[in-house]
């Protein structure tokens, strides 16, 4: 199943089935064979059925920018001013106080809002990414009561991204990528047009990364690339530029499946790692997330 998140819906793709409708979708987050849960409006999260949504949690205060399961009943949600709560499965949300302390974090700022963001999330096992916009990586391998820096807030970390043992960020200056948990870094911006990167999805050893030449770009592209190798811009005579952002959370991939939304409406989707693509579906509200499940 492939769901595609817009301004005004959230749609399962493959059916051609609207599953909500009259809302904006924040973020999706999906498991293999388990559930998969959805961001509404930033303020109500729900559970993603065969053909439509259930609420499972009204959030109060601050509103939610991002959402990751931890496992298969707990959500890990990232709220405005860069603060992040656990929702257990009895929809009780829980704040992680020691997010709230650590180093440097007077320092955040978000060059897009008035606070910094939690712009994006990634589980691997036990262990929890979180990209702070612009607050840097942050890991916790305790389930949040401790955390450690991995990429300090120069960096500008757009979105994380995982895959078995693989770890990887789209950032301003270009993409990067761990295979120690963020440990130790590799960085590349061969084969892109422009450093400026906004989305990254990782499928075993293969990248496919967004790259622009800046915020306001009129040249948003899509690469893919082996992990260590240049990267090339996918498409072919389908596309190869698109006059906006390829966007944070608009890419996803599985196994040889890719697909990705555009800011104009548009979706496309590959079968084949990317070798080949088709137009499947035009005309819809800006897409805001897209996520194989």
């Amino acid at each position: 199943m492939l769901y595609i998140g817009t301004t005004r819906h959230l749609e399962e793709l493959d059916g051609s089935y609207t599953l909500a409708l009259d809302v904006s979708v924040t973020s999706i987050t999906t498991q293999r064979g388990g559930p998969s849960f959805v961001l509404l409006d930033g303020e109500r999260i729900a559970r993603i059925n065969e053909l439509d949504v259930t609420p499972i949690a009204e959030l109060s205060g601050a509103r939610a920018q991002s959402i990751a399961l931890v496992d298969r009943s707990e959500l890990l949600v990232g709220l405005e001013g860069a603060s992040l709560s656990l929702l257990a499965s009895d929809g009780r949300l829980a704040r992680l106080e020691a997010f709230e302390s650590v180093p440097g974090r007077q320092g955040w700022e978000n060059p897009a809002g008035p606070e910094p963001a939690v712009r994006s999330i990634a589980v691997s096992g036990g262990s929890w990414y979180v990209a702070v916009h612009v607050g840097g990586l942050w890991r916790s391998e305790d389930r949040g009561r401790s955390w450690q820096q991995l990429l300090e807030p120069g960096r500008d970390v757009h979105e994380v991204a995982t895959s078995g043992a693989g770890l990887c960020v789209a950032t301003a200056g270009g993409f990067g990528w761990s295979d120690d948990g963020g440990e130790s870094w590799r960085w590349s911006t061969e084969g892109l047009h422009a450093p400026y990167c906004r989305a990254v999805a990782l499928s075993g050893e293969t990248v496919y990364l967004s790259a622009s030449t800046g915020p306001r770009t009129a040249d948003g592209r899509l690469y893919r690339a082996r992990l260590g190798e240049a990267f090339s811009v996918c498409g072919g005579s389908l596309f190869s530029s698109f006059p906006a952002n390829i966007d944070t959370g608009t890419v996803a991939a599985d196994g040889s499946g890719v697909a990705f939304g555009t800011s104009s409406g548009q979706a496309y989707r590959s079968d084949d790692g990317g070798e080949s693509w088709r137009q499947v579906a035009s005309e819809m509200r800006p897409v805001t997330f897209c996520r194989f499940a």
